[in-house]
């Protein structure tokens, strides 16, 4: 019959010197023994369940950070167009009081606001060489500067804050043109988008050129087509160097301006 097995109590350690001090022996208790070893378990996985826990939250406050930012940059982009939409209805305020000014220069045409109009204009252009010449000097079709293209209009991808034109890079003091016949409506420094210049067009067209180094033209002045108006910089906070921020605006819409002015001729290497 087989012995049954003996239950370990306690352990014996025993330390002995080099030299000829006496020998030391240690007994510890076995429960000793798992309770520390129980303990230290315990304590193992508390550490990694606690590391475990502050990723996660990490994870979930960077979370709440980001789209706290993304929350902040959709409403800023809302307050923005608020403000344009704001400063187009006091433009057209402002063009009615200058109107008599502009006679005989843009020959403003109270129904031309709308693309049927535009189109109708069109027919009539072709009929009167005179007329044609008024009407596609005031739509914007020039280049306003040539350079590098390095990103062009994005309003549809929610994910992005919204882009209402092309930005063209090139280098710093680069003169900038007027894509089109018109009045200078706005000549202002932004924060943001730093040295400004809004151009009112007929046809219900308005252009804007943001981040310039500096503007040439004033407040109200009348613009020819090609005629330089500012020298292109990399001004504003959201700059992130040197180039032109340029949009086209159609009745109170922005539009791609590529379907207007083309795209820049020089290739990004």
């Amino acid at each position: 019959m087989a012995r049954s097995k003996r239950k370990i109590k306690s352990y014996s350690f025993l330390i002995i010197p080099d030299g000829k001090d006496a020998t030391h022996n240690y007994n510890i208790k076995s429960w000793l023994i798992k309770t520390l070893v129980l303990i230290l378990v315990a304590v193992f996985v508390l550490v990694v369940l606690g590391f475990t826990t502050y990723w996660k939250v990490a994870s979930v406050a960077l979370d709440y950070n980001r789209l706290k930012e993304e929350n902040f940059e959709l409403r800023s982009s809302l307050n923005r167009l608020t403000g344009i939409e704001d400063d187009l209805k006091r433009m057209q305020k402002i063009n009615k009081k200058i109107r008599n000014s502009l006679s005989g220069y843009l020959q403003v045409d109270e129904k031309s606001s709308g693309d049927s109009t535009t189109q109708k204009e069109l027919d009539h252009a072709v009929m009167d060489p005179a007329k044609s010449r008024v009407l596609f000097s005031s739509i914007p079709s020039l280049l306003p500067v040539d350079g590098f293209m390095t990103r062009g209009m994005q309003i549809t991808d929610l994910r992005m804050q919204p882009h209402y034109g092309m930005d063209i890079a090139a280098p710093t003091g680069t003169p900038i043109k007027a894509a089109a016949d018109g009045v200078v409506m706005f000549n202002d420094w932004s924060e943001r988008s730093g040295y400004v210049l809004v151009i009112k067009h007929d046809y219900g067209f308005s252009t804007v050129y943001k981040h310039n180094q500096r503007n040439i033209v004033k407040q109200f002045e009348k613009v020819k087509k090609g005629q330089v108006i500012a020298l292109l910089g990399g001004t504003g906070q959201i700059s992130s160097g040197p180039h032109l921020h340029f949009e086209i605006w159609k009745e109170k819409r922005p539009v791609d301006p590529m379907r207007y002015v083309g795209m820049p001729s020089k290739i990004k290497q």
